[in-house]
């Protein structure tokens, strides 16, 4: 759930805030009915809801939430899958929040609290809907001055409340994205090589003999093919084109429309396990709007796939075959079952991800080289 970052308010300004909310609570109308849930029923059927609309200013439905197979997904993403947590943390603080204290019913103060109606050109909060249900739409505006709570209001009363907690609704769809890619690092990998659309080729192999590799066991990145009269680069360079994979996030993310671009560079990175990882990568845009994309495609690696092919399969009334080579083959297909699985999670889409991260994952081999000498 993204955590807010707010500034300290000017104290003049803020106390001029804090004397406003003391007056729209003291000149409100409140009948003999206080208190209560910000949005009734909610709790009763929270586990059943698998729709949340969240509308801005203007009325336009920012982020679109669907639960479908007990994931959810950002609509506003083709569908690609939500932090589940964080939805879940917004039903939840919805279900609990409570009516803290009555605030304006006076339509003429809701633009000071933030609760208009994002249909009102002026508005400045958010609408949250749930279709499908018949739970009434709430309006989240501001927090109050004291950061005890969020001002709300439900979309069939006229009366504005302060909720007793803040309410969080992000309206980028991109907040709402589960963020994690994939964590792979170096130590589960034996090679890495990426392949540029000019044909230049940049190749490492992990090297783990006797007296190589570090205390800890874990093996040398070694630069292969470097060019005479030339040396390899300080290891953290090697490092970092090893590590590409390791807890990539993205920044945004969208279906994938084949084919790559002409420019693209691929990076094969191969598992001890015998998966083979291929990243292609690519720039869009210029100046600000330029941006780094990535799509993956995952099988098996080729010595892995021959080793598969080779093992004759398990033939019934074979009381007599060795377990060791039951147990090699029962290995392969786990491998290929996991090839199958990650490849139709990430090969659908287009990631974009931090361009440092995208130049890791593609060096060119002068950048993992010391630089030549100066005679």
């Amino acid at each position: 759930m993204m955590m807010r970052n707010r500034l300290l308010l000017l104290a003049c300004a803020t106390l001029l805030a804090i004397g406003l909310v003391i007056w729209l609570g003291a000149e409100r109308p409140v009948d003999d009915e206080s208190g209560g849930p910000v949005l009734a029923g909610l709790a009763g059927q929270i586990n059943r809801i698998d729709a949340v609309d969240l509308v801005a200013p203007g009325e336009a439905t920012a982020v679109r939430l669907r639960r479908e197979d007990e994931r959810w997904r950002v609509l506003d993403r083709d569908g690609y899958e939500a932090d589940f947590q964080q939805v879940v943390d917004l039903l939840r603080t919805l279900a609990e929040a409570e009516r803290s204290e009555p605030k304006t019913a006076d339509p003429a103060w809701y633009g000071r609290l933030g609760v208009t109606d994002p249909a009102d050109p002026d508005a400045t909060g958010r609408r949250i809907e749930f279709p499908g249900t018949d739970l009434v739409p709430v309006i989240v505006g501001q927090v109050d001055p004291t950061d005890s709570g969020s001002y709300v209001r439900s979309t069939d009363e006229e009366q504005a409340w302060l909720a007793d907690r803040v309410i969080e609704v992000a309206l980028d769809p991109v907040a709402w994205l589960e963020p994690g890619i994939m964590d792979i690092p170096a130590d589960d990998l034996v090679s890495v090589t990426v392949t540029h659309a000019d044909g230049e080729t940049v190749r490492l192999q992990k090297v783990t003999g006797p007296g190589e590799g570090d205390e800890s066991g874990e093996g040398e990145w070694v630069l292969r093919d470097v060019p005479e009269g030339r040396s390899a680069g300080p290891a953290w360079r090697r490092n970092a084109l090893a590590n590409s994979l390791r807890g990539l996030g993205l920044d945004d993310v969208r279906r994938f429309a084949p084919p790559h671009p002409d420019d693209a560079a691929r990076t094969v990175l191969v598992t001890d396990d015998g998966l083979r990882f291929t990243a292609t990568s690519w720039r869009e845009g210029e100046g600000e709007d330029r941006s780094a994309w990535v799509h993956f495609t995952v099988d098996e690696a080729e010595g892995a796939a021959s080793a598969t092919s080779e093992s004759e399969p398990a033939s019934e009334g074979d009381a007599d075959r060795d377990p060791a080579e039951s147990g090699i083959e029962s290995a392969a297909a786990e491998r290929l079952a996991d090839a199958v699985a990650v490849d139709a999670r990430l090969s659908p889409w287009a990631f974009r991800i931090p361009e440092p991260r995208a130049d890791d994952l593609a060096p060119r081999l002068d950048d993992l080289l010391e630089p030549p000498d100066e005679d």
